[in-house]
C-alpha cells in the first residue's frame, strides 16, 4: 500500500455506495448496464481496497464470528 494508511471502513463504504450509485435507475432498481469514469484516486482506493480484502479473506470466518458475537 506504498506506506499510506489504509483507508476507514467508512471511506471504502462511501466509495462503494457512490459507485453503486451511479449503476441504479431513478427509482432505485439496478440498472442493467452502466459505464461510468472514475478518477485515477478512486482507482487507486479500489486497488488499495481489493488488495486488503484478498489478505482478509482467509480470516473471514474468524471475522464473522467477531463482528456477529
Amino acid at each position: 500500500m506504498s506506506g499510506r494508511q489504509p483507508r476507514s471502513i467508512l471511506r471504502q463504504a462511501e466509495l462503494l455506495d457512490g459507485l453503486v450509485g451511479h449503476c441504479l435507475m431513478r427509482g432505485g432498481a439496478p440498472a442493467d448496464e452502466a459505464v461510468i469514469t472514475i478518477s485515477r484516486a478512486e482507482a487507486r482506493e479500489l486497488q488499495a481496497l481489493a488488495r486488503l480484502m484478498w489478505r482478509m479473506a482467509p480470516y473471514e470466518d474468524e471475522i464473522r464470528r467477531l463482528v456477529a458475537g
